[in-house]
């Protein structure tokens, strides 16, 4: 398999994940809003009238652990973007050049920097010392890389990936830094990239062992099946569905959360349904682990 498509399939698998655990979480509590809140308000009250039954107590603990995770998301989602913009916002930016066809922005700084900055469009960063220490081929590669990053959003992705937790924002960085990886090295080989990285690196004790495996081939050909990223795709897209479903379809739906009758049943299905998802993830992190 080619490593442009193993890794996006990782990819998908860690990013498929988050947003199974997330959409499942919102289609929940939504669900139980609008269609069960007599039954989450009679399980509630139970705790100081002395009714408890299992069912409420099952169906009050589960909206609880949704709404805290939706708001720890939303709050995490939003500091995020603060910092994104203040960071930006402070860049020493002293102008702009072309390099390898790309527009960068150059830095007033005597280190080795180039990174990618912004959301909703991500632009790329270079500086003086970087444009003076690297070669030609070397700076190429770099921003190539970086633009590889640019033309994705990864900053974005990978925002919203650490805001679900910061376990997939790590995966996610590490993985996005392949991919942006082998793009640069289609581009202009693994030489010139690998000697620039090793510029960068020697101010940030080394690097990653997982990119120097890729790079010079000694990575183990671990990947995601077609199956589990279809499955887990087919998943979101059903969670999708639903959510919207809820949200603007009048009445009660014909197939929901059979919250208030089985909870767990419901939470049975939950688990089932984020099972394709948890697959992907952990052969996305074997592929990791064992570089």
């Amino acid at each position: 398999m080619p490593e442009a498509r193993r890794l996006r399939r990782a990819e998908f698998a860690v990013g498929a994940f988050g947003s199974t655990a997330f959409l499942l979480s919102l289609v929940w509590v939504l669900d139980a809003i609008r269609f069960h809140h007599d039954v989450l308000v009679d399980g509630v009250t139970g705790f100081w009238t002395g009714d408890v039954r299992p069912v409420r107590v099952l169906l009050v603990v589960l909206a609880v652990f949704d709404v805290v995770l939706i708001t720890r998301v939303a709050v995490s989602l939003a500091r995020g973007i603060r910092r994104q913009r203040r960071f930006v916002a402070r860049l020493p930016v002293r102008g702009e050049r072309d390099v390898a066809g790309r527009r960068v922005r150059v830095l007033d700084s005597a280190r080795a920097l180039a990174f990618c900055a912004g959301l909703l469009r991500p632009r790329i960063y270079v500086s003086e010392g970087a444009l003076g220490r690297l070669r030609p081929a070397e700076l190429d590669a770099i921003v190539i890389h970086e633009a590889h990053h640019a033309g994705r959003r990864d900053p974005l992705r990978i925002l919203v990936a650490r805001a679900i937790g910061s376990a997939f924002g790590s995966r996610e960085q590490t993985l996005a830094d392949l991919s942006a990886d082998a793009a640069a090295a289609q581009r202009v080989g693994d030489a010139p990239l690998a000697s620039a990285l090793l510029a960068f690196d020697a101010e940030a004790a080394g690097i990653a062992a997982v990119r120097v495996d890729h790079l010079t081939g000694e990575a183990p050909r671990i990947e995601v099946p077609r199956s589990l990223a279809i499955a887990a795709g087919v998943v979101v897209c059903a969670l999708c569905f639903e959510l919207l479903w809820t949200l603007f379809v009048p009445g009660h739906p014909a197939v929901c959360v059979p919250l208030s009758s089985a909870p767990a049943l419901a939470l049975l299905a939950r688990l089932a349904a984020m099972a394709p998802a948890w697959l992907g993830l952990r052969r996305a992190t074997a592929l990791l682990r064992a570089a």
